[in-house]
């Protein structure tokens, strides 16, 4: 829904009274201090000329002026301290409410949302529109205020004209119309041209994130990557560049004719003074008086006309931002079944007639598939690579929702869950490990240390075999991983980060465990090993080991091989290779690979 620039402005307004209760009435003051003060700049030649014409006392003159002019200057000084007030906390109300909004909605919605490609588009567009001073939310903030003061300004002035000469008010409001549907063609083509604009933005963001990123800098220097992100950098600064000096360059199209159009009408509204003064329509006074009234009611239609098109300009952004925010969370944050009871339990777990296809994609990824799981199962669900399995955890987490078909546990579907709630009985070590720049015992509990049991912590380092290398450490579980926080935190090996998933796992103890090939970036005999440790911790849960290798398959109690979807061939490892189907065939692949490895290892022994 695309929302107009009064409705916009109700809805950042009021996430600036949230922010700041006494904004509003700051907002209020300026606004009659920036209303008055150019009746009073007016005012000032006007009784300079009237005091002159009229032979006014030296001394009454003087004590006159002086009162005029020091409160001329102190209501500036008051408005110009205000209006600094308010331009910081603006860019507070920005940074602050609205950027805590995008980052709260950004970790709560649905992963469907966040990982998708429309997600992403509809993301960046909202990131934009907060991105900086003069886009989106501060544009309109900075603007609003002034629109508001020129109409009111422009009404003013303009009802005093007409008791004059009202061909003055036509005259000036015309050529101000030509202005304004310059900046409106200006205004299309920005809306026509932000998605190309975003994509811009998206690629540039990427190089640049990608560019600062700690885990790639081994390979940038390694591989001298610097040259081809730099050339990446810069191709993409440059084409955004460029399309945004394509949208600046239609508004200074209007700015240049604004300019021209400003002389225009001020020569033929003094020139219609002129005449009314020699045919003694008005007196010196008056005419001095009605030139201040009509240069105020030209600044006030060039204020109302510049402030329109940014409130027209900030409106893309805010509905880009307000769109974000109205997605659908794909969440169910409400009621649900109260999971109290399966928290100390094996669960089964059950996919009936699920099928899944992604939003981008036209194929299906799971094909009508059916499975259960027993209580205290443990299953390995194996493959080549692209063959679903990773989809299947995703179902299964909660993060991902079926096409068609339910998952069920204990014959509940989870779409019955509260989402949180669900979270609670699933603990997933991903492939992709992901530490953050905490402490150890943080990184574990994943909570503050006012949230964290300490002694939960080292037990489950202990478990996970990694309490005596956190013992050896100064700070012991208080250590921070990386120095982005801490100059004394640490990096731990890719061995280490395994086994501190394993124990942030063990600390949740969710009676559901899913290991999704976590341990794709060690050789086979390194993961056989690892997967065995899970293993030996993993008694009364039901446990699920994803993997492309078939190191986790024969201590599992049945193996799942998924091709294209769906089940291909299902039973204990034995079974499998009595069948010699297509898990034989690379089990027996791929053994060559492990015993080739052990030879190896062996003739090195001997030398």
């Amino acid at each position: 829904m695309n929302y107009n620039f009064l409705q916009n402005a109700k809805y950042v307004y009021s996430q600036g009274d949230r922010f700041n209760k006494s904004y509003k009435y700051k907002l209020i003051i300026t606004f009659f201090l920036k209303l008055i003060i150019p009746i009073i700049a007016t005012i000032i030649p006007t009784a300079v000329v009237y005091f002159i014409t009229n032979n006014f006392i030296v001394g009454d003159y003087l004590l006159i002026m002086a009162i005029i002019v020091l409160s001329y200057a102190l209501i500036n000084y008051i408005n110009s301290s205000m209006s600094f007030k308010i331009e910081i906390e603006s860019t507070f109300i920005r940074t602050k409410c609205f950027w805590e909004m995008l980052t709260e909605k950004v970790m709560s919605t649905g992963y469907e949302n966040i990982e998708s490609k429309v997600g992403q588009a509809k993301l960046n567009k909202a990131a934009g529109s907060i991105g900086s001073n003069w886009t989106g939310v501060e544009l309109l903030l900075k603007s609003f205020p002034g629109f508001i003061v020129s109409l009111t300004g422009l009404l003013l002035y303009s009802t005093y004209i007409m008791t004059i000469n009202i061909s003055i008010v036509f005259l000036l409001i015309g050529m101000s119309l030509m202005n304004l549907l310059l900046n409106t063609y200006a205004r299309k083509y920005e809306k026509r041209t932000e998605d190309e604009l975003n994509q811009h933005r998206i690629k540039l963001t990427y190089y640049q994130n990608e560019a600062k990123k700690l885990v790639n800098g081994k390979d940038i220097r390694i591989y001298k990557l610097e040259s081809w992100f730099y050339k990446g950098i810069k191709f993409f600064t440059k084409s955004f560049s460029k399309m945004v000096t394509k949208q600046r360059g239609r508004y200074s199209l209007a700015n240049f004719s604004d300019s021209i159009f400003t002389i225009a009408r001020d020569l033929l509204a003094y020139s219609i003074l002129v005449v009314m003064v020699i045919n003694s329509q008005i007196n010196v006074t008056e005419f001095t008086f009605m030139i201040g009234i009509v240069t105020g009611f030209s600044v006030w239609l060039n204020q109302l006309s510049e402030s329109f098109s940014r409130l027209k300009e900030s409106n893309i952004g805010i509905n880009n931002f307000r769109e974000y925010m109205k997605i659908d969370d794909l969440t169910k944050t409400d009621g649900g079944v109260d999971i109290t009871p399966l928290l100390n339990q094996a669960l089964t777990i059950e996919f009936k007639n699920v099928s899944f296809t992604y939003p981008e994609s036209k194929k299906p990824t799971i094909s009508n598939l059916n499975l259960k799981i027993n209580s205290g199962e443990k299953v390995a669900l194996v493959g080549i690579n692209g063959a679903g399995k990773t989809t299947i955890v995703k179902l299964l987490s909660g993060l991902y929702h079926p096409s068609k078909g339910e998952v069920l546990i204990n014959d509940i579907p989870i779409s019955d869950f509260n989402t949180l709630d669900y979270f609670n009985l699933i603990s997933v070590i991903f492939q992709d490990v992901n530490t953050f720049a905490f402490t150890i015992a943080q990184n574990v509990s994943g909570a503050s240390n006012e949230n964290t049991n300490f002694d939960k912590v080292r037990n489950s380092l202990e478990m996970a075999g990694l309490l005596e290398k956190v013992q050896s450490l100064e700070k012991k579980e208080h250590t921070y991983l990386t120095q982005v926080i801490d100059d004394k935190g640490i990096m731990l090996s890719g061995g280490q980060l395994q086994k501190l998933m394993l124990a942030r796992a063990l600390y949740k103890n969710a009676p559901i465990l899913i290991l999704d090939e976590p341990t794709a970036a060690l050789d086979p005999l390194a993961e056989q090993e690892l997967y065995l440790q899970y293993s030996s911790l993993t008694k009364n849960k039901t446990s699920m080991f994803i993997s492309h290798r078939l190191s986790s398959t024969q201590f599992c109690d049945r193996v799942i091989y998924i091709e294209n979807g769906s089940i291909q061939e299902e039973g204990s490892h034995i079974e499998l290779m009595k069948k010699k189907g297509k898990y034989a065939e690379m089990f027996k692949i791929q053994s060559r690979y492990y015993k080739e490895n052990k030879k190896e290892v062996l003739e090195n022994e001997k030398i």
